[in-house]
């Protein structure tokens, strides 16, 4: 009997440490680095570029993608592009996505905007919630789950349309807890 327990706690082991794994490994695919621990992801209360205000907390229950960009930057004006089509690959309520220009003018923004033919909102850091996130550099991407939690940044140009992005996404929107 002793042995019967020993075996079934050795593979209760291996399954869990499997499913961490390959968690890790979905992380890793999307060249998303993975937060050891989830934190809180700071509630702070952005303006939409044509209008309103929205908070982090109101979209609890949502995954959330906000990217921390410069609208000058050809890097991340590229990223943006690459963002919107993710968003368009991937249709579904359940997953919010947003560019948070922490630099430009609102009619700027909008120039931006129409010739990129960016469809994502665009917020504006007018409250430096890019402090709160603690960016470190643009573009930067902070991966929300549906708890509130930041589980994953991403740092410069990423293939966001990329099998392994879509499958990261998918995963995130999949976990429920």
């Amino acid at each position: 009997m002793r042995s019967f327990a020993a075996v079934f706690l050795l593979i209760i082991t291996i399954l869990f440490f499997e499913n961490v794994s390959n968690v890790s490994a979905q992380f890793l695919e999307a060249g998303v680095d993975k937060l050891e621990k989830p934190i809180d992801a700071p509630d702070v209360k952005l303006k939409v570029l044509d209008g309103g205000e929205i908070s982090i907390k109101e979209l609890k229950g949502k995954v959330i993608l906000l990217q921390f960009f410069d609208p000058y930057s050809s890097v991340c004006q590229k990223s943006a592009f690459a963002l919107d089509k993710l968003h368009k690959d991937i249709k579904t309520k359940d997953l919010v996505i947003f560019h948070v220009a922490i630099k430009g003018k609102e009619k700027d923004l909008i120039k931006f905007r129409d010739k990129h033919a960016i469809s994502l909102p665009i917020l504006i850091d007018e409250n430096r919630a890019d402090r709160a996130y603690r960016v470190s550099g643009h573009p930067e991407a902070f991966f929300i789950n549906r708890q509130g939690k930041i589980v994953g940044k991403a740092f410069g140009e990423k293939d966001w349309t990329s099998k392994g992005m879509k499958d990261l996404i998918k995963f995130l929107l999949d976990q429920r807890k």
